[in-house]
């Protein structure tokens, strides 16, 4: 899972940030860097750092929020793995954008569910209360949101980012100690 937070304190720029999940399910952080800003090059490099520590592994996935360079550098850097995106930021977009809740929890069902004729049984159902989300939706790539279309091992993994919580612990000062 890849993601960035902006620095703020005494040392500006950006933290760049992998984590992955053990076998019990808990997060640790697997690579971060610090750039000057979130841009193709500057994902490029990091990337490019990451693959040459880890090399590719057996189907890997990489998830992320919808950043472009992110999505750019991984399709460069990459290409033999799956990209996807996480559902928290799709719909927090959603939320962000007006839809009812009715259409938040049938999306939400559609991209965990891994039954074709389900999955768009919950789209149809969501072009009935809203055109304009599916319309979104459809924009968005169903492929990299959607579990079902998802064929790496991910597990539930598209559902929470928890990139988010390793940078809430590293981004604030107070806990880190920087010496000059």
């Amino acid at each position: 899972m890849v993601d960035s937070t902006f620095l703020k304190a005494k040392y500006r720029g950006v933290l760049m940030i992998v984590v992955s999940k053990d076998g019990n399910n808990n997060i640790f952080p697997l690579a971060f860097g610090i750039s000057d800003s979130e841009n193709n090059e500057s994902y490029n490099w990091f990337l490019n750092q990451l693959r040459h520590a880890i090399g590719v592994l057996e189907q890997l996935s990489i998830l992320s929020d919808r950043h472009p360079a992110i999505a750019n550098v991984i399709a460069n850097v990459y290409p033999e793995c799956q990209h996807g995106i996480y559902i928290y930021h799709m719909e927090k977009n959603l939320r962000n954008r007006y839809f009812l809740n009715v259409v938040l929890s049938l999306f939400y069902n559609a991209a965990t569910i891994y039954k074709r004729t389900e999955f768009y049984t919950f789209i149809d159902e969501i072009e009935k209360v809203d055109k304009v989300a599916v319309e979104y939706l459809k924009e968005k790539v169903p492929k990299i949101w959607a579990h079902l279309f998802h064929t790496n091992r991910s597990y539930n993994m598209l559902m929470t980012n928890n990139v988010e919580s390793m940078s809430a612990v590293l981004r604030n000062p107070g806990n880190c100690h920087y010496w000059d």
